[in-house]
């Protein structure tokens, strides 16, 4: 699976990357020089099912199809993007798991899958619904593509990879799970609810007027899972671990709290403990065991 923007002006094609910065900046990976562009003005994933759109909070837009984006949107063939006067079509070549981008042995394609256990993170907008009934498009595009930008920022810090986004959600991961990888992963967790203040604190005024914050939930997890997968270009987390992260972050609207996280994260890692205090044993929706949940009390300096 290969994606490429097209400039209708100039007729100039562009690969995309697995992660692809647009914006007047040099350092981007497709140059906009507008100075009506934000210097990070957007951003293309591919991600597992094709390829994706993200506003990163750019002031003067970005449009698909004529339309603003204010939340992610999936590129289809000959979708048009629009970045003021400057216009760009979007370019598939194969589909998302096809044959002949991984290992061939015999004719067959060898999908690269390692099994491993992993650190996952899960985060997601809490109240998004009722911020895109509450909110102009043109600010929510700005918030949520601020968001989008923070947790690509966040996460190459702290060492994890992105995994997806999934509309207000972000899936992140590290391959590691010793004591110094754990840390990172907490420090990242703070880091996320920090960016969600600073956004609050900068746009205070739309937010007091419609009555609500900007927040998330974040859950982290350990588990084995089967790492990579569809072919030598396009690696996901699979497994049942995975799908506990995101029930555990739902889990932080109705305990009460930002950031949690599972018996697994802390099990021989006992000073870990330090930063949680225990909450009990919890049903999450789908499992029938219950799982132990601890609150996250402390950020690691």
């Amino acid at each position: 699976m290969k994606g490429f923007l097209v400039n209708v002006a100039t007729g100039d094609r562009t690969e995309l990357a697995p992660v692809s910065m647009l914006g007047r900046s040099q350092e981007c990976n497709v140059i906009i020089p507008d100075p009506r562009a934000s210097r990070r003005h957007a951003m293309i994933r591919r991600q597992d099912d094709g390829f994706w759109f993200f506003d990163l909070g750019s002031f003067n837009g970005s449009y698909l199809n004529g339309a603003r984006v204010t939340a992610a949107r999936k590129l289809a063939q000959g979708d048009l993007l629009d970045f003021a006067d400057n216009h760009f079509r979007f370019e598939q070549e194969g589909g998302a798991f096809d044959e002949g981008e991984g290992d061939d042995l015999g004719g067959s394609t060898i999908a690269l899958i390692r099994s491993t256990p992993v650190i996952m993170l899960v985060s997601d907008v809490q109240g998004f619904t009722s911020l895109s009934e509450k909110l102009p498009p043109d600010d929510l595009a700005q918030i949520i593509g601020g968001w989008y930008g923070d947790c690509e920022i966040i996460m190459a810090r702290h060492g994890a990879t992105v995994d997806k986004f999934i509309g207000d959600c972000v899936l992140a991961y590290w391959t590691q799970v010793t004591p110094e990888t754990r840390l990172s992963a907490l420090r990242a967790a703070g880091e996320l609810i920090e960016a969600c203040a600073r956004t609050q604190s900068e746009r205070s005024e739309l937010f007091d007027s419609i009555g609500q914050d900007f927040t998330v939930g974040v859950a982290l997890h350990v588990g084995k899972v089967a790492y990579g997968g569809m072919s030598q270009r396009e690696f996901t987390l699979v497994g049942d671990p995975v799908n506990l992260t995101f029930r555990l972050e739902s889990l932080t609207r109705s305990l009460g709290q930002q950031v949690i996280v599972s018996g697994d994260f802390l099990r021989d890692w006992s000073d870990g403990r330090q930063f949680c205090e225990g909450m009990g044993v919890h049903q999450v929706k789908g499992r029938a065991q219950p799982v132990e949940v601890w609150r996250v009390v402390k950020v690691p300096a």
